[in-house]
């Protein structure tokens, strides 16, 4: 079975480590929004690469 996405095409899994600090902060912005963790996770990350294209360059 399939999982379906926000966004078309193909999607891959990532896990991370979260501190509790992170965690409870992200449970709260989910909260907030009325958004899944996952899905909290791929807008923030995605906004955050945006933002930041070259933070190593």
């Amino acid at each position: 079975m399939r999982r379906r996405n926000a966004r078309e095409g193909i999607s891959r899994t990532v896990s991370v480590y979260l501190d509790e600090d992170t965690n409870n902060r992200l449970i709260r912005a989910k909260d907030r929004s009325g958004r899944s963790k996952t899905i909290e996770v791929q807008i923030r990350l995605r906004d955050h690469l945006k933002r930041y294209p070259d933070f190593y360059n």
